[in-house]
């Protein structure tokens, strides 16, 4: 098979990226979400460590898996409806890049509010930052990912329950 070719099941190497990506982004949104309402400052400073550390782990792994699916596109299920099938292209890119855009909108929200000067020496930042316009963007558009991580996972099982073997891509290796 060429690398162009398209695929219909995932190498380990994308099996782990997948696999990896998702608990990270699992450690993430609580992370995220108490850090942001936490009064306590040394819980806080931990947290934001903690989802910076993070966050640029699941940024490298977007972008490796952005290399990857330009480098081996991965075939729709066969059995999908046209429009089912262009969804199924749409989410995944989506899936893949999303990160990327949260990745710019959170690094925005610490230089707006100059925090790198502040994690850096090991203070906590405030519990409510005075430039809000990229963080706004970073907490709107991490719902807007968890809300495109349910429509993902909503597809899997509704493939799966239809027709079986939705999960079987990411669950084994080729040959």
């Amino acid at each position: 098979m060429n690398q162009h070719a398209a695929a219909r099941t995932y190498g380990r190497t994308r099996q782990w990226i997948h696999w990896l990506s998702v608990l990270l982004i699992l450690t993430l949104i609580p992370t995220g979400l108490v850090m942001a309402r936490t009064l306590d400052d040394g819980l806080r400073l931990t947290l934001y460590q903690t989802h910076l550390v993070v966050g640029w782990v699941v940024v490298a792994l977007a972008l490796w898996r952005v290399v990857l699916r330009f480098r081996q596109r991965v075939a729709a299920p066969a059995d999908l409806a046209p429009w089912n099938r262009r969804l199924y292209h749409v989410v995944h890119w989506s899936v893949a890049a999303f990160p990327l855009l949260l990745a710019v909108s959170g690094f925005g929200a610490i230089l707006q509010n100059d925090l790198l000067p502040v994690l850096q020496a090991g203070e906590a930042p405030p519990a409510t930052l005075d430039v809000a316009t990229a963080r706004t963007g970073h907490q709107v558009g991490s719902y807007l990912f968890a809300g495109l991580i349910v429509v993902h996972v909503a597809g899997i099982v509704r493939h799966q329950t239809r027709f079986g073997g939705a999960l079987a891509p990411m669950l084994r290796g080729r040959g």
